[in-house]
């Protein structure tokens, strides 16, 4: 009778996955034909989005079409904490990632990178990022966690406090309702100041700021600005208090099964982009501080040396890291 039709198309089946798994394995990088998801919750209007579409458009031109990733904006895939798990078991999906989220996945120690104040400037910033200590990081984040870096230099500009009040000393937040993320390293960082820190979700923070429930809120420039609370509160402190070290990762195993052109590739791009997002952000702030200030908004210069003195506990009172370590990475970005 010969082989079955079933039998047949199991075979092709077969035969397909092992071509697949072969291209994976070697071969010309021009004979490569691999797609990959991206995915983020920020908006598909937003600086993110609109580096990552050219991003991905260069490394598909540097790969000749064959490394092909589909950017899906506003957690269409998923929670973040969904898509991290999906990548950590090896799922062909990159995806947005913050330090303290990272840390969480098998490296303690890159949570210090949402401490306060912990550098000068974003070159500083990023020159830490390029340093052999932080890509030593990255491999031990690879190593016990499975999620490989692509890039964590996408910074945002650091948060800033608006409120009713200049808040330029630290001593000024004593007893103050402050809005703040439920994270770890902001609530570590205000509670020694005095502040009482209050969960409200960015929609809910206009009407607490209009009616007085909370003195402030801390937030990225842009975000303060996008959200319109300069309306409603008219005191801007420039505290510069966190940067947020954000950016992209993919499972370790989806990684490596990457040919090495492409593993290549996807690092020098992510970091390249990286430093055009951190540049636009940079820029955008200003403009955005320059257009609160036209709503009436007065912009007070935080005393940074006060502040930084305030929060110094922050990397004194960590078990996850020894005490010199802030001064090792301060000597790094230098």
């Amino acid at each position: 009778m010969g082989i079955s039709r079933f039998t047949r198309r199991t075979a092709s089946v077969l035969l397909a996955g092992c071509f697949f798994s072969a291209m994976l394995a070697g071969g010309s990088a021009a004979q490569e034909k691999v797609k990959l998801r991206l995915a983020h919750g920020y908006t598909p209007i937003s600086v993110e989005q609109e580096v990552l579409t050219a991003t991905v458009d260069k490394i598909r031109e540097r790969t000749n079409g064959g490394l092909d990733i589909q950017i899906f904006p506003s957690n269409e895939l998923g929670t973040n904490s969904d898509v991290v798990e999906q990548a950590v078991s090896g799922g062909d999906i990159i995806v947005f990632v913050d330090a303290s989220g990272a840390a969480e996945k098998g490296f303690p120690t890159l949570s210090i990178l949402s401490g306060p104040f912990l550098f000068d400037n974003g070159e500083q910033a990023q020159k830490f990022a390029e340093s052999p200590m932080f890509k030593e990081w990255t491999e031990e984040l690879a190593k016990n966690g499975n999620l490989r870096l692509l890039a964590l230099n996408w910074f945002d500009e650091p948060r800033d406090i608006i409120g009713d009040r200049s808040f330029a000393e630290p001593a000024a937040l004593n007893g103050m309702k402050i809005r703040l993320p439920p994270l770890e390293a902001w609530l570590q960082t205000f509670k020694p100041l005095g502040a009482i820190p209050t969960n409200l979700t960015y929609g809910e923070t206009y009407g607490a700021l209009e009616q007085g429930v909370v003195n402030g809120a801390e937030s990225s420039p842009n975000a303060i600005y996008a959200a319109k609370w300069g309306e409603v509160s008219k005191h801007l402190t420039r505290t510069g208090h966190i940067r947020p070290w954000l950016g992209y990762a993919m499972g370790e195993d989806a990684f490596l099964r990457l040919p090495e052109e492409y593993r290549a590739i996807l690092l020098e791009e992510f970091n390249e982009a990286g430093k055009l997002a951190a540049k636009t952000h940079t820029e955008r702030t200003n403009t955005n501080i320059e257009a609160m200030k036209a709503m009436g908004v007065e912009v007070h210069q935080a005393d940074i040396a006060a502040y930084r003195a305030a929060a110094a506990g922050f990397y004194t009172g960590s078990k996850e890291w020894p005490a010199d370590l802030v001064d090792q990475i301060r000597a790094a970005a230098k």
